[in-house]
């Protein structure tokens, strides 16, 4: 399989760890296409040593007025910002994507400047690290993840994009982007919620016993692992997937309020079914696949 002849250059708006990632791995696994970057100048010299990207744009015009697809690798904040004048500088086939983890907003902007210049298919790779920026770029972050892409129209051309995608070794779901940030909610933002609130907890209650920071291992340390992630990430998230979030953790709540009154009540058998749905849930999950971040693992060696 190999990606559409016309695509020979590609531009990269945002050179963090996404950004990056994806130049590595395009120049990885399709070395003759040409990659421009666009970011602050100290961003790209780094990039460029690297060799995440052939060249250096020296401004958004210079990186998008040729380019072949467009991967906007910002915040969505910054996404929504640059989508109308990404629109006057592209060509009429040109694909833009972005790689922001919430859609609909981008869809609506995105609606108002993409009719007659520019294919534009929203993009949501499920893929990250605990590290940010160029310098933890990764070839193979998107070896195996899920990569979400909802197209603004039903009959755009998303073809070349899907092909480049899977030839650096992500798997493409195809969804509407109101649904994306439903389930988004529910499996990712939501966890992060829960993973802060579980952590402020216990260091709350560790101001008066230090017990519980030394007890925080186990199921603890994996469950709230993902406390750990920078905060700007998350602010545009909460931002424009507030309804969503909100709706999801009203039902949370609801569940947890649930447990309260089964033990109020001694009701083991109603709790030992939400137990066996819960795991029988849990083990249909496919173990290869990959989440926002990567699993770590622990080895233990025993010396005599």
């Amino acid at each position: 399989m190999s990606p559409s002849p016309r695509i020979q250059r590609i531009a990269i708006i945002g050179l963090g760890l996404i950004g990056g990632s994806l130049g590595l791995a395009i120049k990885q696994n399709i070395p003759r296409v040409t990659i421009v970057g666009f970011d602050s100048p100290a961003v790209m010299r780094r990039a460029r040593k690297c060799n995440a990207i052939d060249a250096a744009a020296s401004s958004l015009a210079d990186a998008v007025s040729s380019a072949d697809i467009v991967f906007m690798c910002t915040p969505v904040e910054s996404i929504l910002e640059l989508l109308p004048a990404t629109s006057r500088f592209v060509q009429p086939h040109t694909i833009i994507t972005d790689v922001g983890s919430v859609k609909g907003v981008v869809h609506s902007r995105a609606k108002k400047y993409f009719t007659s210049r520019g294919i534009f298919i929203g993009g949501h790779p499920m893929a990250g690290s605990e590290g940010s920026g160029i310098e933890h770029a990764d070839p193979l972050l998107f070896q195996n993840a899920v990569y979400v892409l909802c197209p603004l129209r039903k009959k755009s051309n998303a073809q070349p994009l899907i092909v480049l995608l899977k030839r650096i070794g992500a798997r493409i779901l195809v969804m509407d982007a109101r649904e994306h940030d439903r389930v988004a909610a529910a499996i990712s933002h939501l966890p992060q919620l829960i993973a802060v609130s579980m952590m402020n907890l216990a260091a709350q209650k560790n101001e008066r016993n230090p017990a519980f920071l030394q007890l925080a291992a186990g199921g603890f340390r994996d469950m709230t692992r993902i406390a750990s992630s920078p905060f700007p990430i998350w602010k545009d998230i909460l931002k424009y997937n507030k309804s969503d979030v909100r709706q999801t953790l009203r039902e949370l709540a609801k569940a947890l309020r649930q447990f309260d009154k089964d033990l109020l009540e001694e009701s083991l058998s109603r709790i030992r079914k939400k137990f066996m749905r819960a795991k029988s849930f849990r083990d249909s999950i496919p173990k290869n696949s990959k989440g926002f971040l990567h699993p770590t693992h622990d080895i233990y060696v025993w010396v005599n």
